[in-house]
């Protein structure tokens, strides 16, 4: 009789004791859902691909959950239709840009999906996040001042009057960003401070410069336009509502910039006692644009620096660069039509992107974002709110829809370019634009 008990309470506890392996189980796997929705969204992962991604991931953990993505919030929930339980979490987090930690965490995630477990996943992706970056303050901030000079010539036509001071003004800016990572409550006003402290300096040189590729220039890396093209490619995809609020953000932030370079030209005006206040380009001072030449020697330059500026790996660099030079070659020479050179300029650089990232094996979305970074209309959308400012309001609509209608085109050419790849390799979608 006494075996006969120590016997059950043997399978017993043996029993007990594999129902808390099999929730420890469970708990990692979700555990490691919800590290890799964060780090895809904290680093940059296109946002109408993290749902999808984050599903795949879950069916392939043999986990029941529902992804829903908004801007900042992330809301997923845990289901066990055994027991009818859920369990919702909401993550709060910032759209971030790391290609090289994005790199790392596409890695880990497809190291999962060819069947490494959740536990050696979950500690490779803590690894991951609480790493250092990968280049140092200081090489950030001179990344902000050497994209901001040379875009100036490449993009806005500025002269080199014009390039060395949006060169001064992308340094300002980028210690203004410093102080806002490290400052939240300053980080609330970044944007709008930092248009305004552009605006004042462009405006102070007067006629010696071209105040629009100066102030557009100086404040480049803040421009939305790559934001607004996100926002499309969510509403093309039929993410209705992630789609509407970032666009509807995206147009806001346009007008928070320009309000900004506005109020700064203002401002000089007050302080200098200068009559001439306006944000209108003079047409002397903007008649001095480098020797077209001379961009094919910017190029790489502004394309190393915002690698740099988007915590991109030196080993990506090189597929980076030779995909934005293709976007760049084709908007360059091609006729400039608004609806069409966009979409075929985007449609070649998803091409070579996901070319490269087959060859190469590396995540192709990142090369591809840099090409399309390139093509992404900010600058328009702040022009137009400058117009508007400047009592030429339908100069400054139609900037706006100048602008929306070039993210249409992009989002077109890029979704073109996939469905070209997917019938010869169908993983081309997964984590890419």
């Amino acid at each position: 009789m006494e075996a006969l008990h120590t016997g059950a309470g043997i399978a017993t506890l043996s029993t007990s004791l594999g129902i808390q392996r099999d929730i420890a189980d469970i708990l990692t796997r979700q555990s490691f859902l919800i590290m890799v929705a964060k780090a895809l969204i904290l680093y940059g992962a296109p946002t109408h691909r993290i749902e999808e991604t984050c599903a795949l991931m879950a069916r392939k953990l043999d986990i029941d959950a529902s992804f829903a993505l908004l801007p900042g919030l992330m809301t997923i929930s845990f289901s066990d239709p055994a027991t009818y339980t859920s369990d919702t979490r909401h993550l709060r987090c910032t759209q971030g840009m790391d290609m090289n930690k994005l790199s790392k965490v596409y890695t880990i995630a497809l190291d999962v999906l060819h069947g490494r477990s959740a536990e050696e996943a979950n500690k490779a992706l803590e690894k991951v996040t609480t790493e250092q970056g990968y280049y140092p303050v200081w090489v950030t901030v001179a990344s902000w001042m050497v994209s901001a000079a040379f875009v100036a010539p490449l993009a806005f036509n500025g002269s080199w009057l014009d390039t060395a001071l949006a060169g001064l003004c992308g340094l300002l800016v980028g210690l203004l960003g410093v102080v806002a990572a490290k400052y939240p409550v300053y980080g609330n006003v970044f944007e709008v401070t930092s248009s305004i402290l552009v605006g004042f300096i462009a405006k102070a040189f007067g006629d010696r410069v071209c105040f629009s590729a100066v102030a557009l220039a100086g404040i480049v890396v803040l421009l939305p336009g790559l934001l607004l093209t996100q926002a499309i490619m969510e509403l093309a995809s039929r993410n209705i509502v992630s789609g509407a609020v970032r666009m509807f953000y995206a147009l806001m932030y346009a007008f928070f910039l320009g309000f900004g370079l506005t109020l700064g030209a203002e401002i000089w005006g007050a302080v200098s006692h200068s009559c001439d206040s306006s944000v209108s380009p003079s047409s002397s001072a903007c008649e001095h644009a480098v020797n077209p030449w001379w961009l094919f020697l910017i190029f790489p330059v502004v394309s190393t620096s915002i690698n740099i500026v988007f915590n991109a790996h030196p080993s990506q660099w090189l597929g980076m660069t030779l995909v934005t030079a293709v976007g760049f070659t084709i908007s360059y020479f091609m006729p400039a039509k608004p609806h069409v050179t966009p979409a075929v300029a985007a449609f070649a650089v998803g091409i070579t992107g996901q070319a490269y990232g087959r060859l190469t094996g590396q995540l192709s979305y990142v090369p591809l974002l840099s090409g399309v970074l390139l093509l992404v209309p900010g600058s328009v959308g702040v022009r137009g709110v400058l117009a508007i400012i400047g009592s030429n309001a339908d100069q400054g609509f139609q900037f706006a829809l100048h602008m929306v209608n070039i993210s249409v085109s992009i989002t077109l050419g890029v979704f073109c370019s996939s469905l070209v790849w997917y019938p010869f390799w169908r993983k081309s979608t997964f984590m890419n634009f």
